[in-house]
């Protein structure tokens, strides 16, 4: 039924009808009002009023970001520190060799090769079959090395093994004061990388040094250039040992010593940077690795304390 409404002209009431757009817009209307006042009802129920879950989500994430704050200060302060530490670690390094400090990182290995915790069960097996079998080898080869010397301590006889250098040269020596072992360096005096044929050890003048196996005395010179007071021991058996930069000379050419003999004592000789014992290996002439001639005297775990030290000095102090 349409709305009513009075003609004059009639003086009656008549009944006004309207189209179906009429009704279809005043419903379009209504919905449009009602979703204006839910939008309305939603803004301002979100934000004057807050559920406890919300309540608690907020107070957490003030709490995170002050101590995030907090961290982030702490962090730079550390920073900074560690920044002015190697600055200061720089600069000592640099007015004392005047050459950079170097770096020392390891090297990753393939041998450790592990399975994280979450690997199924089917790759653990075969991971674990590898690991067996490449430990097997290992093994082997382990057992054939050692049966190798075995024969060759055998035919040589039980004197050969006092004819090996195995200790170091000087007694209680502090592993800390290793420096450059053998290979590229930097030397001191010319400021350019060359080759290294020995061991530094850095020790005050007047350490006394030992002889490293049983042997004779091949040399012994006084000089004031190069490798200065120096002693060479011929073993016998293909190994030499040099002891250079000496302040004494405790033993005479031709002279036979044991190991443990005290033959010298450091100082400062010839073309040396600081007080140091410069010691060398050579087997059939040819410069080896001092480092790996300390057996008789180091475990597994001073060696490798040494061997770090030794690797992470890039300058030599002759």
């Amino acid at each position: 039924m349409g709305k009513l409404r009075y003609d004059r002209e009639r003086l009656d009431y008549i009944e006004e009808k309207h189209s179906l757009g009429y009704h279809a817009l005043r419903v379009l209307k209504f919905l449009a009002y009602t979703l204006v006042l839910v939008l309305l009802y939603y803004v301002v129920f979100t934000v004057f009023f807050s559920s406890d879950e919300e309540k608690k989500m907020i107070s957490e994430s003030r709490l995170i970001e002050e101590q995030y704050s907090s961290l982030a200060g702490q962090t730079g302060l550390l920073e900074n520190v560690l920044g002015e530490l190697g600055q200061k670690d720089e600069n000592i390094y640099r007015e004392l060799f005047n050459t950079d400090f170097p770096e020392f990182t390891l090297r990753d290995s393939s041998a450790l090769n592990f399975i994280d915790d979450s690997a199924y069960s089917e790759a653990v097996i075969p991971h674990t079959a590898m690991g067996i079998a490449r430990l097997r080898h290992d093994f082997e080869r382990c057992s054939r090395l050692m049966g190798a010397i075995a024969d060759s301590i055998e035919v040589s006889g039980p004197d050969f093994l006092r004819g090996i250098p195995c200790i170091l040269p000087i007694a209680n020596f502090p592993l800390g004061n290793v420096g450059a072992s053998l290979g590229r360096k930097m030397h001191p005096f010319y400021k350019k990388v060359v080759f290294h044929g020995g061991l530094d050890l850095v020790a005050p003048v007047g350490i006394e040094v030992r002889a490293t196996a049983d042997g004779q005395v091949e040399s012994v010179e006084r000089a004031q250039k190069l490798q200065g007071t120096s002693i060479v021991i011929d073993h016998g058996n293909g190994y030499e040992t040099v002891y250079a930069h000496l302040s004494d000379l405790l033993v005479r050419k031709g002279q036979k010593v044991k190991r443990g003999d005290i033959i010298g004592r450091t100082g400062n000789s010839g073309t040396s940077f600081a007080p140091h014992l410069h010691y060398e290996v050579l087997l059939n002439g040819v410069q080896q690795d001092p480092l790996n001639y300390f057996n008789g005297e180091l475990d597994a775990d001073r060696f490798g304390e040494l061997l770090v030290y030794a690797v992470n000095t890039g300058q030599s102090l002759d």
